[in-house]
């Protein structure tokens, strides 16, 4: 059924090529680039070239965790449990297991699956990590070729055990997932990214860790400079990120301590100085456990002391070359611009207590946006972060005073102790109703553990299994239903779809998938209604406008589907298959030269792109631009190993109208013997069409 065409088009990746357009601008072949489709180093050189003239500084910054946020496997910063034999993890399916060893001096992740044939296993070399030697988490990436993947088994250092990441439990091998370049950007100076791909990336010139150029920009021409000039005073063609405004000095922390998650242009490009909008998108986020990061500087941002200074940053407290032992974070900081004395709390609070603004204003907490299952547990996160929207916050007094009385040994104080640990018992337990109200499951997770921590009496306990029950549920749901849609099994996923949204009402992508099954079955209202759901509980989910632009584009409302499309394009930028999509419509509606743009940006995003190449191979034929029209054509045929007849079809027209007939004669020859083998049998008009241009090449040689 059409619609069943229609819906599987956005499902599946392929898509299909343009027809019925005239266009009339001409693309010139190098703004592609499809020839050398891997984005190339602007200079970035790493931290020993800046060590010839910074030695004590760069030595200084080797300390930080920025220096340190992806580095390669080494024996002193790994796991001990690495070292102790084969340490295991043992998933909650009774099938699967992990092993964890080293190897000489190679550190090894292994899946371990029984199945009736036996059991299989799967060895990954562990190629890189994040967060080694710290005291949250270790995640560990493996490399397949030129594939990087992130694996699904941490090291909790907080916990001294191994946990695990949400992982697909349908899947195989190694049960990695793709590592996407938005995530390498922020745990990295330099990658290079192959564009059009989710994560192949070339190896060969990475430059690992938040290092000296992240922050002060590549370092070529300045090395070069300085080489050339050994006299110069004032540095040249670099940035000093203490002389940026204070706007460009926050968005340089907020490229990474932020919810800047979406690029607009290919990755690693953003400068320092450079607004952070022009680069990344940010999503929009209304509650702190659907942070994807910290996001420390939108919390900054919103703080009064922030909006009632024009000179605080990140660096008032930060000192971006030290580790945060040494730096000047704390109440120091605080006292630039207030006096004890301004503390409305000073004379009820203990001496000791008095000049802790830290503690009691940006509290150390549990956003629980980043969580692990151990195998004794769910759901845990396993660092605290401190809160950036510098306020005041009576829970963190009362905690800071409740761990006071409890280190006082007079009765008095156990009894304020006590009756602080049940006012804060019972803050976070009407806290966690509250958010369980409103399926946000995972905050009050954080909620009940709270409650619990501060009265084990309160109750908690059974409800923080209630609620991790779940959310189990309704993450293993939410996998079944992509499986089962993988496999085609469309009355199964609608009924896990169902049973999602009768927990979780409010799960976005429960309402998409769930919308385009409804057009499948040619429901046109449940699936609008579901489609629209999308954005309405989550603004950042562009698959319910996608899927609405689809439908309209299919039912031939052209407008309704360029509003649609252009929305998802705001959503998320920068998508193939959005630009791609928006094209067509454009077209559709006449709005040529809108259309090439959009054809333009789709083979930008992905060289690699088969159909707009195709796309802009028709155009240019049709505004009497075969020549120029060649290359995309060629390119096309490329893409599909020459195993695609109508692309080869359109090659062979393409040289005809460019007058080039024995390259015509040529290619058309090739697509009938391949149209003769092909199977599935190719459609009869693609041959037919073969057919004719044969006997119109052999017309025009007479």
């Amino acid at each position: 059924m059409a619609c069943a065409v229609a819906t599987g088009f956005w499902w599946e990746t392929r898509e299909t090529p343009v027809d019925g357009v005239s266009l009339r601008e001409e693309v010139p072949r190098e703004e592609i680039g499809f020839d050398n489709p891997t984005t190339s180093s602007p200079g970035y050189l790493g931290p020993q070239a800046c060590s010839e003239c910074h030695a004590k500084r760069v030595a200084e910054f080797q300390a930080t965790r920025h220096f340190q946020a992806c580095v390669l496997p080494q024996p002193e910063a790994m796991s001990s449990e690495f070292n102790s034999g084969t340490s295991a993890y043992a998933t909650r399916d009774p099938n699967l297991r992990f092993e964890m060893h080293r190897q000489g001096d190679e550190f090894l992740m292994t899946s371990i699956q029984q199945s009736s044939a036996g059991a299989k296993r799967t060895t990954s070399p562990i190629g890189l990590v994040y967060g080694a030697g710290a005291n949250a988490d270790e995640v560990y990436f493996t490399w397949h070729g030129d594939r990087l993947q992130e694996l699904p088994i941490v090291w909790l250092n907080p916990f001294r055990e191994w946990g695990a990441m949400l992982f697909d439990p349908h899947g195989s091998g190694d049960f990695a997932r793709n590592v996407t370049p938005r995530c390498l950007e922020c745990h990295n100076t330099w990658f290079e990214h192959v564009p059009g791909t989710v994560n192949q990336y070339r190896r060969e010139n990475m430059v690992l860790g938040v290092t000296c150029e992240v922050c002060h920009g590549p370092g070529r021409e300045h090395v070069a400079f300085h080489q050339g000039h050994p006299d110069a005073s004032a540095a040249a063609a670099i940035v000093h990120p203490g002389r940026l405004s204070r706007e460009r000095q926050t968005d340089l922390c907020a490229v990474c301590h932020s919810n800047a998650m979406l690029n607009r242009g290919p990755a690693f490009r953003y400068r320092p100085g450079e607004p952070l909008d022009a680069h990344f998108k940010t999503l929009q986020i209304e509650h702190p456990e659907e942070d994807h990061l910290a996001n420390q500087t939108k919390y900054l941002v919103q703080s009064r002391c922030y909006q009632n200074s024009d000179t605080l940053t990140c660096i008032t407290c930060h000192n971006p070359h030290r580790p945060r032992s040494a730096t000047n974070a704390g109440a120091e900081s605080c006292r630039k611009c207030h006096q004890a004395a301004d503390c409305g709390e000073q004379d009820r609070l203990p001496v000791e207590l008095r000049g802790r603004c830290v503690d009691c204003h940006m509290p150390q907490i549990h956003k629980i946006q980043v969580a692990f299952r151990t195998e004794r547990d769910a759901y845990l996160p396993p660092a605290k972060r401190w809160e950036h929207r510098i306020g005041v916050y009576p829970v963190a007094r009362d905690e800071v005073l409740l761990a006071w009385h409890q280190s006082q040994t007079e009765a008095q104080h156990r009894e304020e102790a006590a009756r602080l640990s049940r006012m804060l018992a019972e803050h976070w337990l009407a806290e966690a109703e509250s958010q369980r109200r409103e399926y946000r499951f995972l905050a009050a997770i954080n909620s009940y553990r709270q409650a619990e921590r501060f009265d084990p009496q309160s109750g908690a306990r059974e409800k923080l299994a209630e609620v991790i029950a779940i959310q189990t549920q309704l993450d293993d749901n939410w996998s079944l239903a992509l499986h089962q849609l993988s496999e085609q099994r469309f009355t199964d996923t609608t009924a896990t779809l169902l049973d999602i949204l009768k927990l979780k009402p409010t799960h976005a992508g429960a309402h998409g998938r769930l919308g385009m099954l409804h057009a499948i079955n040619q429901q046109t209202d449940l699936a609008t209604e579901h489609l629209q759901a999308v954005e309405r509980h989550d603004p950042n989910d562009q698959y319910g406008e996608s899927m609405l632009g689809w439908l309209a584009y299919l039912g031939g409302r052209w407008e309704e589907s360029r509003q649609h499309y252009q929305h998802a394009d705001e959503i998320t930028p920068f998508n193939a298959k959005i630009n791609y999509q928006l094209a067509m419509t454009l077209t559709k509606l006449n709005r040529l030269p809108e259309a090439v743009q959009q054809f333009q940006q789709t083979l930008t995003i992905d060289p690699q792109h088969v159909e707009a190449c195709r796309g802009l191979s028709f155009v240019l034929r049709q505004q009497g631009q075969a020549k120029e029209a060649i290359a995309f054509a060629k390119r096309a045929v490329q893409l599909t190993q020459s195993n695609n007849v109508e692309a080869l079809a359109e090659l062979a027209e393409t040289y005809f109208e460019a007058g080039q007939m024995s390259a015509a004669s040529d290619t058309a020859a090739k697509g009938l013997a391949l149209a003769k083998t092909s199977k599935p049998p190719v459609n009869p008009q693609i041959r037919r069409r073969l057919e004719r241009l044969s006997s119109n090449v052999r017309k025009s040689a007479k």
